[in-house]
């Protein structure tokens, strides 16, 4: 049984990341939506919501789960028995910094191989940073995210703001 990994902040989900699950999925047995908690980033969403916000959108995909994680994402693939890391590529700009974590993770971890999907040319421009921007400035973001993290996304903002914070 193949069981690959696909890590990332997903802060938020985007319909960029959903296309790269959602077709991964056809492709392995077994998927893991892997959310790093990283200390490093001022995240949008907890790691709780994130995860939630992920678990709703992939619930049609049976062979999908999502779980959070902190540390080495080798280590949480050992620990999953995971034997591929999913990527995407959105541009040619993105397989520079790909290439050599994908390698590093093959150098900690030699079983590990990593598979890049090229985003669809639909998404090649998106990004959860991209959202979150525009989301800022009140522009229109429903053809970039699904219903629910719009919802989430609105909803996170509207609190922020009504605590004096900036989103």
């Amino acid at each position: 049984m193949a069981v690959a990994i696909y890590p990332g902040s997903f802060d938020p989900v985007t319909r960029g990341h959903l296309d790269i699950i959602k077709r991964a999925a056809r492709i392995y047995d077994r998927l893991i939506v892997a959310v790093l908690i990283n200390s490093a980033k001022r995240p949008l969403f907890t790691i709780e919501e994130r995860v939630a916000l992920l678990t709703e959108c992939c619930k049609n995909i049976p062979n999908v789960t999502v779980q959070s994680f902190d540390g080495l994402t080798v280590d949480f693939a050992r620990k999953c028995h995971a034997t591929v890391m999913v990527r995407g590529l959105r541009a040619v700009t993105d397989f520079e910094n790909e290439i050599q974590l994908a390698q590093t993770n093959h150098a900690l971890m030699p079983g590990i191989e990593t598979t890049f999907l090229a985003t669809s040319i639909k998404w090649s421009y998106l990004s959860s940073t991209i959202v979150k921007e525009a989301a800022r400035y009140g522009s229109d973001i429903s053809k970039f995210v699904t219903p629910n993290v719009e919802k989430a996304i609105w909803d996170k903002i509207a609190a922020l703001r009504a605590a004096g914070k900036e989103p």
